[in-house]
C-alpha cells in the first residue's frame, strides 16, 4: 500500500507538518545533499495584481517546506522552475520577477535558498520506450525532490498535480513535442512519461486555494485548505484527483501512468491517512470550458452575445505559448466597439490538427502551426493570419484590422492590466483570498 497523507490546512507549519508525517516523513540528509523544490509558477505579471490563487503555490507552504528540510538537516535547497516566456529576449525572465515577488529573496537570505530558471541552465536527454525529452539537469542531479504543484483543474491534461507539474523542467522543444498532433503520442502520452522520467522523492500538492478550469485565472478559485503529501508520486495525483471530484480513471495520463507501474488507478491500493475525507471534501471541480449545443463556439461567447464567430473546441496541440495569447483573440472579440453586431462569418483556428470548414467567408489561423498547416488550404476563401511562435501582437492588430473587429483604443495596453481590471474582480471584499499566502515575512 501506498501512502498519502490528507490535512486540512490551519495554521503555518504545523499543518505541513502533519501532512508529511502522515506520508512517511521526510529523510535526514547530509550537509551536501542536493535538494530541489519544483513550485508552480505559471505565470508572473511584473506591476499588475493578477490572481495567484489557485494559478502559483502559496509562498505560505513553499517557506514551510524550506523550515522542515532545514530541520532535516538539508543546507544546499534550490527552487528550480522553468515559465514559459511569452515575449522574446525579456529584461528579466519570470521566474526571477516571479520570485522576487514571492518572497523567495527572503528565503535565500535566512537559508541560502537558490533560485534556479531552469530555461537558462543545462538539460540532459531522457530516452524512455519511445519518447526522448530535454529535462533540466539541476532536477536530474538531485538528491532529493519535492515536487509542489497546486491543486487545480486543467483544461487539457483535466488536473494539473504533481505529475503534470513536472513539465516546466522540460527545454521549449521538448514541451512543443509533447503537443504532438498524433493522437497516439498526444500531451497525455507524453505527460504520463514524466513519471518515469523524473525521479520525485517527496510530493506536497498545495491545495489552500484550487481552482475549476485552471491552469491559470481564467478559470474560478476557490478557498480550499486542503493538503495532499505522499512520498509516492502518482499516488498523491490519484488522491489530488479524487479530491477535486474527478474519478481518476477517466484522467488519461493518470491511467497510462498508473499502467506502466502495473498499478490500478482506482485507489485500491493507496492508503489515505488524516481526518479528511477525500469523496466530500470539496465540491466536484470543472475542468473543460464547454462549448454552445451547436459546439461553434464556447458556451460564454455564445452567453456573452457574440454572433457571425465559429470557433472550435481547443485540442491537445495547442501549446502554451498559443494557450495564453489567444486571450487577445478573445478579448480582443469580447471588447470590440462592434461586438454588439454580428461579425462577418469569422471562423478561428489554432493548435496543430484543425481544419477549415468549408462556406465560412473568412478563416483567421492563430499561431505558426496553425499557419503553417492550413495557409494555402483550398476551402479557405479569405485566409487570414497571426504567425509566429509565439504570435505576434503586431500581426494580431494586423489581422483583427483586415477582419474588421474594431478593437477598444490602446487595447494591448489595456490587455497588459486585464488580470487585474478583470479576473482579480472576482475576489475583491472576499476575506478568504488572502494575498498573504503568496508573501514571506
Amino acid at each position: 500500500m501506498f501512502d498519502v497523507g490528507v490535512v486540512k490546512y490551519e495554521e503555518p507549519m504545523k499543518s505541513l507538518q502533519k501532512a508529511v508525517d502522515l506520508a512517511g516523513g521526510i529523510d535526514r540528509f547530509s550537509p551536501d545533499s542536493k535538494v530541489v523544490i519544483k513550485p508552480n509558477l505559471v505565470i508572473w505579471h511584473e506591476g499588475v495584481n493578477f490572481p495567484k490563487y489557485a494559478v502559483l503555490t502559496t509562498s505560505r507552504l513553499i517557506e514551510d517546506m524550506v523550515k522542515l528540510l532545514v530541520e532535516h538537516g538539508a543546507r544546499d535547497i534550490s527552487i528550480v522552475e522553468g515559465s514559459v516566456e511569452l515575449e522574446k529576449n525579456p529584461k528579466h525572465s519570470i521566474v526571477d520577477l516571479a520570485a522576487k515577488g514571492l518572497g523567495y529573496d527572503v528565503l535565500k537570505k535566512r537559508y541560502g535558498v537558490k533560485v534556479i530558471d531552469a530555461l537558462k541552465g543545462s538539460f540532459t536527454k531522457v530516452p524512455i520506450d519511445d519518447v526522448k525529452l530535454n529535462i533540466n539537469t539541476n532536477i536530474l542531479e538531485a538528491d532529493y525532490v519535492v515536487d509542489m504543484p497546486v491543486l487545480k483543474t486543467h483544461s487539457q491534461c483535466m488536473v494539473s498535480l504533481g505529475i503534470k507539474n513536472l513539465k516546466g523542467m522540460l527545454n521549449i522543444a521538448s514541451r512543443k513535442l509533447c503537443h504532438n498532433a498524433d493522437p497516439d503520442i498526444d500531451l497525455n502520452y507524453h505527460v504520463s512519461k514524466f513519471v518515469e522520467m523524473i525521479p520525485v522523492s517527496f510530493t506536497v500538492i498545495d491545495g489552500i486555494y484550487t481552482s475549476d478550469r485552471g491552469p491559470s485565472y481564467n478559470g474560478r478559485a476557490r478557498r480550499s485548505n486542503i493538503i495532499v503529501a505522499s512520498k509516492d508520486l502518482l499516488s498523491a495525483d490519484l488522491v489530488g484527483a479524487k479530491v477535486l471530484g474527478i474519478d481518476p480513471q477517466t484522467i488519461p495520463h493518470l491511467a497510462k501512468a498508473a499502467s506502466y507501474k502495473n498499478r490500478p488507478a482506482d485507489l485500491s491500493d493507496v492508503k489515505v491517512k488524516g481526518n479528511v475525507d477525500i469523496m466530500t471534501a470539496l465540491k466536484p471541480h470543472k475542468w473543460e470550458f464547454e462549448q454552445n449545443e451547436k459546439g461553434d463556439m464556447p458556451l460564454w461567447m455564445e452567453r456573452a452575445g457574440i454572433k457571425g464567430i465559429t470557433l472550435p473546441k481547443q485540442d491537445l496541440t495547442i501549446c502554451t505559448y498559443c494557450a495564453f495569447f489567444i486571450n487577445h483573440v478573445f478579448m480582443g472579440i469580447l471588447m470590440a466597439k462592434n461586438k454588439d453586431r454580428s461579425f462577418d462569418d469569422i471562423e478561428i483556428l489554432d493548435g496543430k490538427i484543425q481544419e477549415p470548414t468549408p462556406g465560412h467567408k473568412h478563416t483567421l489561423l492563430v499561431g505558426q502551426c496553425q499557419v503553417n498547416l492550413n495557409k494555402d488550404n483550398p476551402v479557405i476563401n479569405h485566409c487570414v493570419t497571426i504567425p509566429g511562435c509565439p504570435a505576434s501582437k503586431k500581426n494580431f492588430l494586423k489581422a483583427f484590422e483586415e477582419l474588421n473587429i474594431e478593437l477598444p483604443d490602446n487595447f494591448l495596453e489595456w490587455m497588459e492590466k486585464s488580470p487585474e481590471l478583470v479576473h482579480m474582480k472576482k475576489y475583491e471584499g472576499n476575506p478568504d483570498f488572502d494575498p498573504t499566502f503568496y508573501t514571506i515575512q
